[in-house]
């Protein structure tokens, strides 16, 4: 059989169909794999979302049972609350010792601290650590102290509210350690000493040496100068240098500089501080702390008066004045 003749034409057109069976099967080929990446991805997407909502499910699952947990601890606390003291948030503020072996840590200072809702008006009330009170389980009046050392923060928490007939919503103790952490963070503190302390105890490893005049007080200073009690006014003076340091700490953490410092306190409260309040009570402190700038703290003293063994009398007729003074009873008029 001859072949055929050599034709260009002939050529190009087998080149041209040639190039056509190319053409559509690269077409075929990548339809196929467009649609075996398109089934592969949507597996994959199909997966991550069964297991993006299963651990959603999980972790909002978690985030309810602390939540509920919250509510319930929230509604425990609550039930004992006089609706008296609504418009109000009443904080039991504890400074503790640093402790000894034998003892423990005890209670250093206490404090009684409100903030009124609508106003942000901030009071505190200095309550001297051996004012006598009656204890629930103890026979006779003791120093109110010896509460923390019966039965820790609830104990004194409950002899407190009892004593000054207050509600108290939360409470937070504070060891000395801690506090001068603070004061570090804020950068210190301006006080007027009004006289030389002095004071040295080597078997409490104890140094205090401020002087008199302003003095710019780092954490180790300020912490020194609230624990000391060896002037002739002993427990009273240490009240008088409460109240001092109170409303330098007040106006010091209402500084736009203290307000970049939040995330360092709030890491130093989490380590150090016990307190009831909760992460989920960040959002009502926040607006309570917003309510307060500008304001001026009002700090007062537990009513009452010394004896000469350093023990504290309250006058509780004085005290219910007070109490009826920080919290009017509102009339039905200021309830509409």
């Amino acid at each position: 059989m001859k072949k055929k003749p050599y034709s260009a034409t002939r050529e190009r057109i087998k080149h041209k169909q040639a190039e056509r069976r190319r053409k559509r099967n690269l077409k075929i080929t990548r339809i196929f794999f467009a649609m075996f990446l398109c089934t592969v991805v949507m597996v994959g997407v199909g997966w991550a979302s069964v297991k993006l909502y299963e651990w959603g499910s999980a972790t909002l699952e978690t985030y309810m049972e602390i939540y509920e947990g919250y509510k319930q601890r929230k509604a425990l606390r609550a039930a004992s609350f006089d609706p008296r003291f609504d418009d109000y948030t009443n904080v039991l503020l504890v400074g503790l010792d640093a402790g000894k072996e034998d003892t423990g840590q005890q209670a250093d200072s206490i404090i009684l601290a409100s903030v009124k809702h609508d106003t942000g008006e901030v009071r505190f009330v200095i309550i001297p650590r051996y004012t006598l009170v009656n204890i629930q389980g103890r026979n006779a009046p003791e120093p109110l102290n010896n509460s923390f050392y019966y039965g820790g923060i609830p104990l004194m928490e409950q002899t407190v509210s009892q004593t000054l007939g207050v509600t108290i919503h939360h409470y937070l103790a504070v060891d000395t350690e801690a506090l001068s952490e603070i004061v570090d963070i804020l950068g210190g503190i301006d006080i007027y000493v009004d006289n030389d302390l002095n004071y040295d105890d080597p078997e409490g490893d104890l140094y205090i040496h401020i002087p008199k005049g302003l003095q710019h007080m780092e954490g180790d200073m300020a912490q020194k100068y609230l624990r000391f009690s060896s002037d002739d006014l002993g427990s009273y003076g240490r009240n008088m240098r409460q109240q001092k340091f109170l409303k330098a700490m007040h106006d010091k953490m209402l500084t736009p500089e203290a307000m970049t410092k939040l995330p360092e306190l709030v890491n130093v409260c989490e380590r150090r501080i016990k307190s009831s309040i909760e992460a989920f009570d960040s959002g009502h402190f926040a607006k309570l702390l917003t309510n307060m700038q500008g304001t001026k703290p009002k700090v007062m003293l537990l009513p009452g008066e010394m004896t000469k063994d350093n023990s504290w009398i309250y006058n509780p007729q004085k005290t219910t004045e007070m109490v009826d003074e920080l919290f009017p009873i509102k009339t039905p008029e200021d309830k509409n």
